[in-house]
């Protein structure tokens, strides 16, 4: 029997599902992520092989298994590229290698055309059309990913700073930002962001979920709101032809009501918001089943 092998590498994790011939999932593995930048490039083929090693065990050959990957990091740099390349071809030798933004949009948009829009701890809108895609935003934390979680826990930041020496009357979110991080004092959050340079990215993401339970706080709130504005900029960057599907995906958009309800008010009239149902390894199953063709851009 054949079968399709989705792997999905995020930052955080990743996870390998398999597919049979109806596209019906009937095995996972989850993993820890393979990003180059945590792991190196011998690390993405040790943790892979871990992974390829189990579900052989659960009785799977390879020479019947078609595998697709989309993982972080695999981005415009062709040497990094060709890095990411060789690790995962040591192990997967003819798999099919993508971003992991445009794998999940694949999926969230069942391999169709239209437009994919990500709010997670960065941010990034990417299109396709036929077999090519492009993209907006996507440049990182220091010079962009407007919208995102570090985006809005960057301001948040700044707004706590404010409440802390009287530029703002405190508010329950003053109170929630000591409480959650055990400050004694507000400057001891100084320390608190020293500590966490080697991750401030997943700090910054931190905070914004303590301002989600804050957005009754009219200052908080407009940061949210804010973000969503900026989230319709990167979707409202393309030039649509008739209506068009977009798909949201990464963990702002999904579960931050605020942001998603000023995405959606703030996009063009000819988007046609679509819901995924499908998990995000599910792509591998329409990129190899289907083979249609799709090119990396």
């Amino acid at each position: 029997m054949k079968y399709y092998l989705g792997i999905d590498a995020g930052g955080t994790y990743t996870r390998m599902v398999m597919f049979n011939q109806a596209g019906i999932e009937v095995d996972f593995v989850r993993l820890e992520s393979i990003h180059y930048m945590q792991v190196g490039f011998d690390g993405i083929t040790k943790i892979l092989q871990h992974g390829k090693t189990e579900l052989e065990q659960h009785g799977y050959c390879f020479k019947s298994v078609d595998v697709a990957i989309g993982t972080a990091g695999y981005g415009n740099d062709p040497k990094i590229r060709e890095k990411i390349e060789h690790a995962i071809w040591s192990v997967f030798p003819q798999a099919l290698i993508m971003n992991d933004a445009q794998f999940a949009m694949v999926s969230a948009l069942d391999n169709h055309d239209g437009v994919y829009l990500i709010s997670g701890t960065g941010s990034i809108a990417m299109r396709k059309i036929g077999c090519s895609t492009d993209r907006r935003g996507g440049y990182g934390y220091l010079l962009g990913d407007e919208g995102s979680a570090f985006w809005i826990g960057r301001n948040l930041l700044s707004v706590f700073t404010q409440e802390s020496d009287g530029r703002l009357p405190k508010s329950d979110f003053y109170h929630a930002m000591m409480e959650h991080f055990k400050l004694n004092q507000p400057y001891d959050l100084v320390g608190v962001v020293n500590e966490s340079q080697d991750r401030y990215r997943g700090f910054a993401a931190e905070v914004s979920l303590v301002g989600s339970k804050c957005l009754h706080v009219d200052h908080v709130a407009t940061i949210y709101r804010n973000a969503g504005i900026e989230l319709a900029k990167l979707a409202n960057s393309f030039e649509l032809n008739g209506k068009t599907k977009i798909a949201f995906g990464g963990g702002v958009l999904l579960n931050n009501e605020c942001v998603r309800a000023s995405v959606i008010e703030h996009i063009q009239e000819g988007y046609d918001v679509v819901v995924n149902h499908q998990a995000v390894e599910y792509a591998a199953y329409l990129l190899l089943n289907q083979k249609k063709p799709y090119e990396i851009s």
